[in-house]
């Protein structure tokens, strides 16, 4: 027995109208809200990736030596908030921990000095660092 060609098309109309139902369903929906929480494994993974950052900008040249000793003050700090972390884990160190590698982001992202410092070299006279 063979079954026909056109029973598809008295059922097309059916299926049209689901698919268009389930369309304005889901747009009608709320909206799905990723909420992303700092945990000690997302610190150490930024901090990794944010380091990797700025070796990258330091070994491709270019910076000026107050912007070398901006980044790398930025990364002492955060390094050290996150051995604070480790070294006493609470809800304070961790969230300070966190906004320092995000400050040491943004000094990857625009590595920029404040006016008036200088470097002290040993042996030798301070130097001006926005003289770089």
């Amino acid at each position: 027995m063979k079954r026909p060609v056109f029973r598809f098309f008295h059922k097309a109309p059916v299926f049209a109208a689901m698919a268009a139902l389930a369309a304005v369903a889901g747009c009608q929906s709320v909206p799905y809200q990723l909420k992303v929480e700092q945990t000690p494994s997302t610190l150490l993974y930024s901090y990794a990736i944010a380091n990797g950052m700025a070796r990258g900008q330091l070994m491709s040249g270019g910076l000026t030596l107050p912007q070398i000793v901006h980044i790398i003050t930025a990364d002492r700090a955060a390094l050290g908030a996150i051995l604070v972390f480790r070294d006493h884990p609470g809800h304070d160190t961790l969230m300070m921990a966190g906004l320092k590698v995000e400050d040491f982001l943004a000094v990857i992202d625009q590595p920029v000095t404040p006016d008036g410092s200088v470097v002290l070299v040993p042996h030798g006279p301070p130097v001006p660092l926005s003289g770089h």
